[in-house]
């Protein structure tokens, strides 16, 4: 009888930590993946000067509530150094309540994300010790895990009047 009792508790302690550590691994892939440029394109859009940042979800699945933000960060000096300042810089579109995967399917690169501000960022980063941040936040469609992306463009040559290349490249021409 204490064998069967052994025998069924350790049946059952193998199984949980079976589908745990499956559900662990399966899970653990089903989190966004998104790639952003490192480069930020000058160009002139509907009359003035536009700044456009590209990123592009390589995610397995779609992926939904998709918040980005940019952020001009410069440094203030303080009694032990310095701290960085963080003003937000207005993006024209910012929220995407979806954006789907690669498929062979999609001849529009709809996978694909430029966003764009019209704040003259030449003029507003005047130092070497400025940076931006663009920020990426989506959640996955089939896990609902969030991921959170960051790039930092740390020097303004990477401030280009080149454009950006259609579909899942990140360069510039």
């Amino acid at each position: 009888m204490e064998n069967h009792l052994i025998s069924l508790v350790i049946g059952v302690i193998s199984g949980v930590l079976a589908s745990y550590l499956f559900l662990m691994y399966y899970l653990g892939r089903k989190k966004p993946k998104i790639e952003i440029s490192e480069h930020i394109s000058k160009v002139n859009f509907k009359g003035e000067e536009n700044y456009f940042f590209k990123f592009v979800n390589k995610t397995d699945s779609e992926i939904f509530d998709v918040r980005v933000e940019a952020t001009f960060f410069k440094p203030i000096g303080d009694l032990n150094g310095t701290n960085l300042h963080g003003t937000d810089i207005p993006l024209k579109d910012s929220f995407f309540m979806y954006i789907p995967k690669s498929t062979p399917a999609d001849q529009h690169n709809l996978h694909c994300m430029r966003l764009r501000t019209t704040e003259n960022l030449d003029e507003k980063w005047t130092d070497d010790s400025s940076k931006i941040r663009l920020t990426v936040i989506g959640r996955h469609a089939l896990s609902g895990f969030n991921q959170v992306f960051f790039k930092e463009f740390n020097s303004k040559r990477c401030i280009t009047t080149k454009q950006f290349i259609s579909g899942d490249s990140l360069e510039v021409r």
